[in-house]
C-alpha cells in the first residue's frame, strides 16, 4: 500500500464528507484534518496507517476510501506500509514502524495469541483465518415506488488463488434482519437460514419497496444483522441510490461494496440476555434500534430513535461535568425506544432472581446508553441506572474489527502493566506486581507492541487517541481518565473500561482484586457503581457482559 495514495484518497474522502449518509461526518472531518496536517512532518508510513485505521471506523467514508484505493478491507488493514525515514528533529524519534505486518496487524496478533476462550476461528491454509462474510446483494439504484430484491446470507472469503473452501459444520439456524430506512418490507424484515455441511453459505431474497422521497436522488443504506440463537454474530451494510424518476436510471450509480463484520457461526460463548443493535439513520440525529434475545422472539422491524440534534452533540450535552448523573440518565432514557424497555422487563422476569445481562452494539460511540434511568427499576435497592440494574457491556459495530460477538475470556499469558509518570510506584505495582511504564510515547509503543494481559493507563498518563500513535493496548485496557477505547478494541483488545467524564480515583484496586479473582468485570463495575452512585456510573465497560480475566495474577 502506497502512503502517498492513502493520503491522496484521504483528502478526497475529507472533501466528500458532506455528501455521505453518516451522522458522524463532522467528527471524522475534525479528526482527519489533524492527521492530514501532519503530512510532511511525520513519517509517511505510520501516518498513513493512522489515517486508514481512523477512517475504517466510519462506514460510508471507509467504503469510499476502499474504492479510491482499489483494495479490499483486509488488505487495507493488514498490508505493511513501506518504511520511510522520520523527519529531521533535534529530539530522538521513537521507532513506531518495523518491516513486516502493520502495527494494527502486530497488535491484533499479539492479543489473539493470549486468548484462551477456545472460540478463535481455525487457521486456514497459509495462516489466514477462513472468514464467512455477510452477503448483501442489491441493485446500485432503485426508483421510488418500485420493488427491489435484496439477497442476504453468507459468502466465503476467496483465497489468494481464487478458490474457496467450504468448512464443514454442524447445522446452524441463522437469523438475518434487515434495517433499511426509506423502504418497506411487505413480507417482513427478517429471514431464517440453515447453514450446514450441504449448504455452508445459504442465501435468501427479500422484497423491499422504496418509499417516495423529496430529493431527485437520495443515498440509502441496506444494513443486515446476523444472529444465532439470539446472539449477534455478524453485520453488513451496503449503500444504494433511490431515484424519484425512472429517467435518472443509469447515471453512474454503480453498486457499492459491502462493508461490515465477518459472520461467526461456531465457537460462540454465552449469549447476553438482551442485545440492542444501534445503527445510524440516513439523517443526522436519527438512529435505528433492533433487539435480540435467547429468551424471546423479538420484533423484526427496527425502531427509530430521534435525538433532536447530531449524535455527537447529544453525547457531549449529557457528558457535561456540571450535569448531575441522575439528570443525564433521565435525558438518555427518553431517547431509548420503548421496545427496548418492554423486552428488558420481560427478560428480567424470565431470568429472575438473576440480574439480566445487556450488550449494546452501537455504530455511534458518543451516547452513554448504559446510563439510562429505568422508570420502573428491576431492583429498587440499587440506583436506577441501566448499568446498575443490569450487567451491561458495550461494543463497537460496523467495521471488520472488532469481531462479533465479543470474546467471553481474555488473558492467559499473565502480566499487568501500569502507564504512570509519578515519582513513586503506582499502587498497582505492590498490590498486583504490575510493571510500571513511563507515559513517554516510545515507552508506550514498546509496551503495546507486545502487551501483557492487562494495561492500565493511570491518571496523568492519557491513552493514545489514534491507532497511528499507539495502535492498541493490552488484552484488557483500563483508562483512569476519559478517553477513546475504540483504538484498543480495533487492535484486538478483549475489553476496556473508561469513564465518559472525570470521576476521580478509589475503585481501581477493588476492581482488579475482584476481576482477577474470577468475577466478570462487568458485574464488578456494576456493584462498584452502586457504592458511589454520584460519580461511578460514568464508568463505561466495553466488552461482553460475561467476559472474565485471567487468574494468573495474585495480590502482593
Amino acid at each position: 500500500m502506497n502512503p502517498v495514495a492513502v493520503m491522496r484518497a484521504a483528502r478526497i474522502v475529507r472533501d466528500e464528507l458532506d455528501f455521505m449518509p453518516d451522522d458522524t461526518s463532522g467528527e471524522l472531518r475534525d479528526r482527519l484534518d489533524q492527521l492530514l496536517a501532519e503530512e510532511g512532518r511525520q513519517a509517511a508510513g505510520p501516518l498513513a496507517e493512522a489515517v486508514v485505521s481512523l477512517v475504517s471506523r466510519y462506514g460510508p467514508a471507509w467504503e469510499r476510501m476502499r474504492l479510491l484505493l482499489g483494495q479490499d478491507e483486509q488488505a487495507l488493514l493488514e498490508e505493511p506500509l513501506p518504511e520511510e525515514p522520520a523527519p529531521a528533529s533535534t529530539a530522538p524519534q521513537p521507532r513506531v514502524s518495523e518491516r513486516g505486518p502493520s502495527v494494527i496487524g502486530r497488535l491484533t496478533g499479539a492479543f489473539r495469541r493470549r486468548r484462551k476462550d477456545g472460540g478463535e476461528r481455525p487457521a486456514a491454509p497459509g495462516g489466514r483465518e477462513p472468514l464467512i462474510l455477510p452477503l448483501v446483494e442489491t441493485p446500485g439504484e432503485v426508483v421510488a415506488g418500485w420493488g427491489a430484491e435484496v439477497e442476504v446470507g453468507l459468502i466465503p472469503q476467496e483465497t489468494p488463488g481464487g478458490s474457496t473452501a467450504a468448512p464443514a459444520r454442524e447445522p446452524v439456524d441463522l437469523d438475518v434482519q434487515i434495517i433499511a430506512e426509506g423502504f418497506e418490507a411487505p413480507a417482513g424484515w427478517r429471514v431464517r437460514l440453515r447453514a450446514d455441511e450441504a449448504t455452508p453459505y445459504p442465501r435468501a431474497k427479500v422484497g423491499l419497496v422504496a418509499l417516495a422521497q423529496e430529493q431527485p436522488v437520495t443515498a440509502r443504506q441496506i444494513q443486515v444483522v446476523h444472529a444465532v440463537r439470539g446472539q449477534v454474530t455478524g453485520f453488513g451494510v451496503r449503500a444504494l441510490a433511490v431515484l424519484d424518476s425512472p429517467g435518472l436510471l443509469g447515471q453512474e450509480n454503480a453498486p457499492h461494496p459491502v462493508a461490515g463484520t465477518p459472520v461467526r457461526l461456531t465457537g460462540l460463548g454465552e449469549a447476553p440476555d438482551v442485545t440492542a443493535v444501534v445503527v445510524h439513520g440516513d439523517r443526522p440525529g436519527r438512529l435505528w434500534w433492533t433487539y435480540h434475545s435467547p429468551h424471546f422472539v423479538t420484533p423484526d422491524q427496527a425502531e427509530a430513535c430521534e435525538l433532536g440534534m447530531r449524535v455527537s452533540e447529544f453525547g457531549r450535552s449529557v457528558a457535561r461535568q456540571d450535569l448531575p448523573l441522575e439528570e443525564a440518565g433521565r435525558q438518555v432514557a427518553t431517547r431509548v425506544p420503548p421496545g427496548f424497555w418492554e423486552l428488558l422487563n420481560a427478560v428480567a422476569g424470565r431470568v429472575a432472581p438473576r440480574r439480566p445481562s445487556v450488550l449494546i452494539l452501537s455504530q455511534e460511540p458518543h451516547v452513554p446508553w448504559e446510563l439510562a434511568s429505568l422508570e420502573r427499576p428491576i431492583d429498587r435497592s440499587v440506583p436506577g441506572f441501566l448499568n446498575c440494574q443490569t450487567v451491561t457491556g458495550r461494543w463497537p459495530l460496523g467495521g471488520r474489527r472488532p469481531e462479533l460477538p465479543p470474546p467471553v475470556r481474555t488473558g492467559g499469558g499473565g502480566g499487568m502493566a501500569v502507564v504512570y509518570g509519578g515519582p513513586q510506584a503506582h499502587p498497582l505495582v505492590p498490590a498486583f506486581g504490575a510493571r510500571q511504564v513511563s507515559p513517554a510515547l516510545g515507552d508506550v509503543m514498546a509496551l503495546l507492541g507486545d502487551p501483557p494481559d492487562v494495561v492500565h493507563f493511570a491518571t496523568g498518563a492519557p491513552a493514545p487517541e489514534s491507532l497511528g500513535r499507539g495502535m492498541g493496548g493490552g488484552s484488557f485496557v483500563f483508562l483512569d481518565e476519559p478517553g477513546d477505547c475504540q483504538p484498543f478494541l480495533l487492535a484486538g483488545a478483549s475489553g476496556a473500561v473508561a469513564p465518559f467524564r472525570p470521576v476521580g480515583d478509589g475503585l481501581v484496586e477493588e476492581f482488579y482484586r475482584r476481576s482477577l479473582g474470577g468475577e466478570p468485570p462487568a458485574e464488578v463495575l456494576r456493584s462498584l457503581r452502586c457504592m458511589a452512585p454520584a460519580t461511578a456510573p460514568a464508568y463505561r465497560f466495553f466488552g461482553h457482559p460475561s467476559l472474565t480475566l485471567s487468574r494468573d495474577h495474585s495480590a502482593a
